[in-house]
């Protein structure tokens, strides 16, 4: 993941992996909560997800 390109979710703040979330602005989890995207395949490590890079284990609801 040495080149991996990384965003701030606007709604929530934190950091994922661009290529995990089908909107640019927003992480997985708030594509999914906000707009019904698919959420990412969570696994999670140390509390954060590994695929989504940064995503919490605590969501917005």
């Amino acid at each position: 993941m040495k080149n991996a390109k990384y965003a701030i979710c606007n709604e929530c703040g934190s950091k994922f992996l661009k290529s995990s979330s089908v909107m640019e602005s927003l992480c997985p989890e708030c594509a999914s909560i906000i707009y019904g995207y698919p959420n990412c395949n969570h696994i999670f490590k140390n509390g954060r997800c590994i695929i989504a890079i940064g995503m919490e284990t605590e969501v917005i609801t």
